[in-house]
């Protein structure tokens, strides 16, 4: 199966998680496309960086569109991050307070608002797709934002398997970064 959602580690000290509109092979020929523009941005750092993907995937979208996240991980545990439509990161198990702009692919120019916080040590930062707050189970209740926020600073595995437990219904992606080192 192929799908929309995807993650990528750029140098080492930059996440990228996103999602593409759609389902299947043109979601998946879409991830290609971003994948393929990340790693040819010059620009690490994240607003530019998904303004440059912003760019890239004008005019290809056909219709559809991208949200993504982008953190990148500086000295000192100073996180950089832009967030063009996606769900906002869980900082130590809350939502991070993030400038949050348009998907990407629907206007050239796209996102380069940028927030920076910080991540202590020890501290947990976790980036997921829709697909965990959108799992849906017998009953068609969601697994939702306050189940998604209590979990949130449990291992990426286990947040994507609780979520697949309670009924999965779409691309899961989870990144847990943890700062071990003061």
């Amino acid at each position: 199966e192929v799908g929309g959602d995807f993650y990528y580690v750029l140098d080492g000290q930059t996440v990228v998680v996103g999602d593409v509109s759609g389902k299947g092979l043109k979601a998946a020929m879409l991830v290609s496309l971003a994948i393929g523009s990340l790693r040819a941005i010059p620009d690490r750092r994240p607003g530019p960086l998904l303004s440059a993907l912003s760019r890239a995937a004008a005019g290809q979208m056909e219709g559809g569109f991208i949200t993504c996240c982008c953190v990148h991980f500086g000295a000192n545990g100073e996180l950089t991050i832009a967030n063009a439509g996606h769900l906002t990161p869980y900082l130590d198990g809350a939502e991070a307070t993030v400038h949050t702009g348009l998907p990407l692919g629907l206007v050239p120019d796209g996102t380069d608002g940028e927030t920076v916080v910080a991540l202590r040590p020890g501290g947990c930062l976790t980036l997921l797709s829709d697909g965990v707050v959108e799992a849906e189970n017998p009953q068609r209740e969601l697994f939702g934002f306050e189940r998604t926020r209590e979990i949130s600073t449990k291992p990426a595995q286990e947040i994507a398997g609780s979520a697949k437990a309670w009924g999965q219904n779409d691309d899961i992606t989870v990144v847990t970064v943890r700062r071990t080192v003061s």
